[in-house]
């Protein structure tokens, strides 16, 4: 009898086990999606879901879950700051969260400093500096090591036209956090304003905080070519590329250059895989038909001008090349 109950501990045991996670251990969308069937309400499983889905980039499905845990308990300024910021996560998309975020906020609910900030942020979209900055300021009293405000107010700044008040706080934002790569390159770009070479080191330092960041290695590469230093261009360029081979900007730029550098063949070939991704790229069939022309080959050069003017009709160079040809 006492083997019989040690065997039956132990199937119970294994049992628990299987239907019960570790819970260090992520649990998919479709496991806590079952489990919310049975627990609608159990915040733990929302707000795990709902990380799952901003993992994924599901923010749409993410806001669901947060409305759900925000009707839980309307009092708590934790769930209605996360509803309000997923809604500001998805501004670009459609202006209208800018409005349903900020509806969430009133003057009572920034004794919560996450909401002050989040506020501040959203009346700078809305080019209301003045106030973003009040904002900004008083959330620093109480948290001044915070890089994203010194960010935001750099953002306003530049915005307002003072450049110089603009880099001092994004200097001060890569003071509190050196991996902030946003801020290296605001700096970046406020540098190359000014003709200071710099620029190329902030650039640099964005790369070095995430070497994976397609927009850095292209501002970079940017930055050169309008240098005219091709070599170094097309070194961040080709950066991209291991990264992101069908990368539309990368293997242009990568054409572009070669058309400069007289290497038409090279030209042709990048513009022509542009152009199988990107049938309606008008600005493609026009440089590929350069690298045609110059080559030698007007049939190809001039199909290709066609097909730009086609695409737009308003593409005066395109008409230009259409009628040079022989």
């Amino acid at each position: 009898m006492f083997r019989l109950l040690i065997l039956l501990s132990t199937i119970f045991l294994f049992s628990c086990l299987e239907n019960n996670l570790p819970v260090d251990e992520p649990s998919s969308i479709a496991n806590l999606s079952k489990a919310l069937l049975e627990q609608p309400n159990d915040t733990v499983l929302l707000k795990e879901r709902r990380n799952r889905f901003i993992e994924s980039g599901e923010l749409e499905k993410a806001i669901i879950d947060q409305q759900q845990l925000f009707e839980l308990d309307t009092s708590n300024l934790s769930f209605r700051h996360d509803l309000a910021d997923l809604y500001f996560d998805l501004y670009p998309t459609n202006s209208i969260y800018i409005s349903k975020s900020l509806a969430l906020i009133s003057e009572k609910h920034t004794i919560f400093s996450p909401i002050l900030l989040l506020r501040a942020k959203l009346f700078y979209v809305l080019q209301n500096y003045s106030q973003s900055l009040k904002d900004l300021n008083t959330f620093l009293t109480s948290n001044p090591f915070d890089p994203e405000a010194y960010f935001f107010k750099g953002l306003n700044y530049k915005d307002m036209g003072n450049l110089e008040m603009a880099q001092s706080q994004f200097h001060t934002a890569v003071e509190q956090d050196p991996n902030f790569v946003e801020s290296y390159e605001q700096l970046a770009f406020i540098y190359y304003s000014r003709g200071d070479s710099l620029a190329k080191y902030y650039f640099k330092n964005a790369l070095i905080c995430d070497s994976n960041l397609i927009s850095s290695w292209y501002n970079l590469g940017m930055y050169y070519q309008k240098q005219g230093d091709f070599h170094n261009a097309k070194k961040s360029y080709y950066g991209i590329l291991r990264r992101d081979s069908l990368n539309k900007d990368a293997n242009y730029n990568l054409g572009y250059i070669s058309l400069v550098e007289g290497s038409y063949e090279s030209a042709i070939h990048y513009f022509s895989f542009v152009i199988s991704q990107n049938r309606d790229y008008s600005s493609a069939f026009f440089s590929r038909g350069l690298a045609y022309k110059f080559a030698g080959i007007n049939d190809l050069a001039r199909n290709d001008f066609e097909m730009a003017i086609e695409l737009s009709p308003e593409f005066e160079e395109a008409k230009d090349e259409l009628k040079s040809l022989p």
